[in-house]
């Protein structure tokens, strides 16, 4: 009886073809990976489109930008102020959640306990970037403060420069603190200058929670935090240190492992970050433009540069 032979792989073809689908499947993740990063960064901007109508719609309400933080009174050893996210809330969709906001930090001081400041815990998607996967849910750091952080900061001023423990550059960002900007404040123009910017949060301390400007004297006096509860930042700065991170601090790639990248401007994304400009748009800057952020970042300085 002649025997018909069985057909089959030997181990050298089974090989090259482990190999090929292993090529392949590598292929498809980088591609995913592609997909996904795209796709954050857009949702990151579009969150910033949202934020820039928002602003300029409170500008033609109240005839000023936001400032970066407002003072109301303090009820405890926490500073008493509602920052710039606080205030769009309206403006976003949001009223129900700025109305309690308001009420409590005219009734208690912020602090570790939540009532009335429910806020301190809520997530605001509009504030988040998906990019930061730590943000779809509140962070209790290693002292128990629970909050809500943001991926999103004002521009305080382009440069921070001090001769001892003078302040010798002029705070000229479009979010200086609690002194009102003007669009006609703005002379170098709203469509060259940057008003609010992509910075990963520190997620301790309250620092970068978008809900209030509060860190305890404590945290602040040890070093612990790097970056203030104040939700706007410089762009530069002449420092050489910041609690226990080294300088420089120029706008530059982040990182959620490395807790100094949240002392400066920068992003999750490949390459650059999101920024809103003070006419509404929104730009992807590049961070080989990190000489000419400070210029951006300046109202009035008088520089003439183009948004790269």
């Amino acid at each position: 009886m002649k025997r018909t032979p069985r057909m089959g792989f030997t181990l050298i073809e089974l090989l090259v073809v482990i190999s090929i689908i292993g090529i392949l499947l590598g292929l498809l993740l980088s591609a995913v990976q592609s997909v996904r990063s795209a796709a954050s960064k857009l949702a990151c901007a579009n969150n910033l489109k949202q934020i820039g109508l928002a602003a300029h719609a409170y500008e033609s309400a109240h005839g000023r930008l936001p400032r970066a933080w407002e003072e109301v009174p303090s009820f405890g050893p926490l500073p008493g102020s509602i920052n710039w996210m606080v205030n769009l809330l309206p403006y976003l969709e949001q009223e129900a959640l700025y109305g309690q906001a308001r009420q409590a930090y005219f009734t208690q001081a912020i602090g570790t306990i939540t009532p009335p400041h429910t806020g301190l815990t809520t997530i605001v998607k509009v504030y988040t970037c998906p990019a930061d996967g730590r943000l779809s849910q509140p962070i209790t750091d290693d002292k128990g403060y629970t909050a809500a952080y943001g991926s999103y900061w004002g521009v305080y001023t382009s440069l921070l420069k001090f001769e001892g423990f003078e302040r010798v550059h002029p705070i000229d960002g479009a979010m200086p603190g609690k002194e009102p900007v003007r669009f006609l404040d703005i002379s170098d123009g709203t469509s060259s200058t940057l008003l609010i910017g992509e910075k990963i949060p520190l997620g301790k301390y309250l620092a970068g929670n978008w809900y209030a400007n509060a860190i305890t004297l404590e945290d602040l006096m040890a070093g612990d935090s790097i970056s203030s509860g104040i939700s706007s930042s410089m762009m530069s700065t002449n420092l050489t240190r910041i609690g226990p991170c080294q300088g420089p601090f120029r706008y530059g790639p982040s990182r959620v492992t490395n807790p100094c990248d949240a002392t400066h401007f920068g992003s999750l994304h490949p390459g650059g970050s999101n920024f809103v400009l003070c006419d509404g748009s929104v730009r992807f800057i590049a961070y080989s433009a990190v000489d000419l952020m400070p210029a951006l970042a300046s109202r009035n300085g008088g520089e003439i540069v183009d948004v790269p």
